[in-house]
Order: C-alpha cells, then sequence, then structure tokens
C-alpha cells in the first residue's frame, strides 16, 4: 500500500513539474495589429467649392516581449504610411513613419529594473515642403535617415503596475543622421553643414501607458523627453504620440492619433525661408480594416 501511495505520489508530482517546467518555457508573449484605412469625397457641382480626394493610411504595431526569471527583454515596431491624392496637388504624403524599439532589464526588486533601451526613428519616402514643391521638382526637405534617430540609454525602469512603466536615464546618447547630401550641406536638423551626424549625450525619460477604456476602446500613449549636456542643456526635446482605438467588429475598427513634437534642432522652413523651431502637432482620423494576431 505504501509503494503505491508513494508511486501516485511521484506521478503526481511528476506532472506537476512538467506542467510548471512548461509554463517557465513560454516566455515570450506576442501582440500584433495591422489595417488599412481609406477615404474618398468626390464633389459634383458643388457650390461650395472643394477638390476630389482620396485617401489611404496603412499600419501595423506589433510587440514581442520576452520574460524569465529576473530578465525581461521588451520589442516594438511601429510602422505608419499614408498619401492623399487630389485633383490639384496629385498624390501628396501625409503619414510616413518607422520606429523600432528595444528594452533589456534586470529586476532589482518588485518595481525596479536596471535596464537598457535603444530607439529608432526614421521615414520610408521623401517628403516636401508643400504639394507644388514636388510638382516643380524642389529637393525634399526630409528623406529615409534624412533625418534619422538612434538613441541608447543605460537607466532604470519604473513598472509599478502592468500598463504603466517610465523609463529615468542620466546616461543617454542620442545621434541625428542627416545622409543625404544636399540636406547635409545646408546643416538640416542640427548638424553642421557637411556632417551627416549630431552626436548629443544627455538625460531622457520615457513614460509609456495602455488602458482599455471600455471593452471595445483602447488608449495607448508613450511620452519622451531629452536634454543634452552638452548642446543647450536644459532645453527638451519632446515627442508624444497617443492614440485611442474603437473595435467596430472583428474586422473594422476606428482609431484617433496625435503626435507632438519640439525639437530644438528642427527648424520651421516656410516659402524657402528657414525660421526657429516649433510645436509640432499632427492628428490623424481614420476608419478602415484591421486585424490582431
Amino acid at each position: 500500500m505504501k509503494k503505491t501511495l508513494l508511486s501516485v505520489a511521484l506521478a503526481v508530482a511528476t506532472v506537476f513539474t512538467a506542467s510548471a517546467q512548461e509554463q517557465e518555457e513560454k516566455t515570450w508573449t506576442f501582440q500584433n495589429v495591422g489595417g488599412l484605412n481609406l477615404s474618398q469625397t468626390s464633389l459634383t457641382n458643388w457650390a461650395a467649392g472643394g477638390d476630389n480626394s482620396v485617401a489611404w493610411h496603412i499600419y501595423f504595431n506589433g510587440s514581442a516581449n520576452y520574460k524569465k526569471g529576473k530578465w525581461s527583454w521588451d520589442n516594438a515596431l511601429v510602422t505608419d504610411f499614408g498619401q492623399t491624392y487630389t485633383a490639384t496637388n496629385k498624390w501628396q504624403k501625409s503619414l510616413d513613419k518607422l520606429n523600432i524599439n528595444t528594452k533589456v532589464g534586470y529586476a532589482i526588486n518588485k518595481h525596479w529594473n536596471a535596464a537598457f533601451l535603444a530607439d529608432f526613428l526614421t521615414q520610408f519616402a521623401n517628403g516636401y515642403s508643400s504639394a507644388t514643391d514636388k510638382a516643380a521638382g524642389i529637393a525634399p526637405i526630409s528623406k529615409f535617415m534624412a533625418p534619422g534617430y538612434l538613441t541608447t540609454s543605460l537607466g532604470f525602469d519604473y513598472k509599478p503596475k502592468e500598463n504603466f512603466s517610465l523609463f529615468l536615464s542620466p546616461a543617454t546618447g542620442k545621434f541625428t543622421f542627416v545622409t543625404d547630401k544636399a540636406l547635409s550641406d545646408a546643416g538640416a536638423y542640427g548638424v553642421k553643414p557637411g556632417n551627416k551626424v549630431l552626436a548629443e549625450l544627455g538625460a531622457t525619460a520615457v513614460a509609456n501607458y495602455h488602458t482599455n477604456l471600455a471593452e471595445n476602446i483602447n488608449l495607448i500613449s508613450k511620452l519622451t523627453l531629452f536634454t543634452a549636456y552638452n548642446n543647450n542643456f536644459g532645453n527638451i526635446d519632446i515627442l508624444w504620440d497617443t492614440m485611442l482605438s474603437f473595435k467596430v467588429s472583428k474586422y473594422i475598427s476606428a482609431n484617433v492619433s496625435a503626435t507632438l513634437v519640439y525639437d530644438d534642432d528642427i527648424k520651421s522652413v516656410k516659402n524657402g525661408v528657414v525660421g526657429g523651431p516649433k510645436l509640432q502637432i499632427r492628428q490623424v482620423f481614420g476608419l478602415g480594416l484591421s486585424y490582431s494576431f
């Protein structure tokens, strides 16, 4: 009888051990969503005036996060690209973003991690000051990797809840790339004329927040602040992305996104005249197809 009970106990222990090992091996979690938004306006004998237009916007947001023991590794890819067509201006870019982010952390205690963060940001296609500039063959004011931004940071990551984190770093390297010769020669985006890289050492803070406001309403927000020790210390670069998404049905969704940017190194350009830095705001509303996996 004792041998039987011992055998049963060993069998149960083996099952639970195998189950625990299986759960421990499931260290990766993935979340991905992609979609296509479309809009169209047609006017015929419209007394108030206007122009026929077509717009499209394609996007993909993906994350792959690893956690095992005290180690964590969070990865994110955010892409946006959209164009608008009017009879007057033809095709004009309206959205353009490529952002890759990775963060490795080691738990110090329940809420704090020592962490390393790397963030890369650029765009896919050429950008112009206006549609008329593009039609006239005037050189673009931005291109792929002009600008491009690479930020690397060592610091501490505070995670009091699953849906909020605050990364603080007193040791951050921010590299601004302007690989296009014409833009480099003009000293665009803060580089010295003729140079292709601006290197800054400073401090940064990155806050991430996401929550479900309702069963089918989701809010995601990311705020990045940076000040350089070697370039106008105390002036703060701001990048704030917020998106509110509404799930209408399994494959149909609506979203409202807003981006706020302020950077001393980005000068305003109007009619070919370079001015001072200005607060940049972009707001987009989209309704279309989406798929999560």
